[in-house]
């Protein structure tokens, strides 16, 4: 694979104001805390970069992105993030490395090798559901035209597809869905993946032939059974990340778990 790039897809850490924060039952700087050790001193390759597709914390305390970049900052490789539903665009420019200035939607986009990753900004209206306004899904698809790269990436935080799980479905998708993927469908064969976060659960869904893959989250996991309507924590599920590796043909995406279920 000498055209492959790989990155570790992380995502909703929910660092809180202090060290000791906890969010349903996990200390979530304690978390990810162990994922810095654990990816800097344990992998048995060296990633280009790691995804983090949101909610960096909890709520934009503005105590809690400083302390959250004490932790990102320590991780060996290059961080970028996306915009989940509790966090803050602005608090999150000043604080985080790897953004754009400006105001408003925190979208953008960056090429690695041959490879060039679209980040959407899909704070919803009505929380916790995302949406993408009109000029956001004009500028993707322009992006998506006028980029010279071989393969297009796409990150997001909120979820895209529905699943058969009740309370996902009803209350953490993106509300305008359809109109994403009518024009991520015009680009389906340059895309190889779609990759999100917001369901604290790893998952892998093929809709109109694109790839959509979520990370189990850095924090505490939630059930997913099918109808579910009630977020129950699955405390016997540890914390965990996935490891993306890309071709300009495939996307191989393994799932890893560290540290005790909470």
């Amino acid at each position: 694979m000498d055209n492959s790039l790989r990155f570790i897809h992380i995502t909703d850490t929910h660092i809180g104001p202090s060290p000791d924060y906890v969010l349903r039952g996990c200390n979530t700087y304690a978390a990810l805390d162990a994922l810095v050790t654990h990816l800097n001193n344990d992998l048995l390759f060296t990633p280009d970069f790691i995804l983090h597709t949101g909610d960096v914390t909890y709520d934009p305390d503005p105590a809690a992105y400083p302390l959250a970049q004490s932790l990102l900052c320590q991780f060996k490789y290059p961080v970028y993030t996306v915009r989940g539903n509790h966090d803050d665009a602005d608090a999150m420019r000043q604080n985080l490395p790897n953004l754009p200035a400006g105001t408003g939607r925190l979208d953008y986009d960056f090429t690695v090798r041959d490879f060039h990753f679209i980040v959407l900004d899909a704070f919803g209206h009505i929380q916790p559901a995302g949406y993408l306004e009109d000029y956001q899904l004009a500028w993707l698809e322009k992006t998506c035209q006028s980029s010279s790269a071989r393969s297009l990436v796409i990150a997001l935080h909120h979820l895209p597809i529905q699943t058969g799980v009740g309370w996902y479905d009803a209350d953490m998708m993106i509300e305008n869905h359809d109109a994403l993927f009518a024009i991520l469908s015009r680009f389906q064969k340059r895309i190889r993946g779609l990759f999100f976060g917001h369901i604290h659960r790893g998952s892998t869904t093929l809709r109109d032939g694109i790839l959509c893959s979520s990370a189990p989250a850095v924090s505490m996991q939630l059930q997913s059974w099918p109808t579910q309507t009630d977020i129950l924590n699955d405390t016997a599920t540890p914390h965990g990340f996935n490891v993306v590796t890309l071709t300009h043909e495939q996307t191989w995406i393994t799932q890893h778990h560290f540290g005790e279920g909470k």
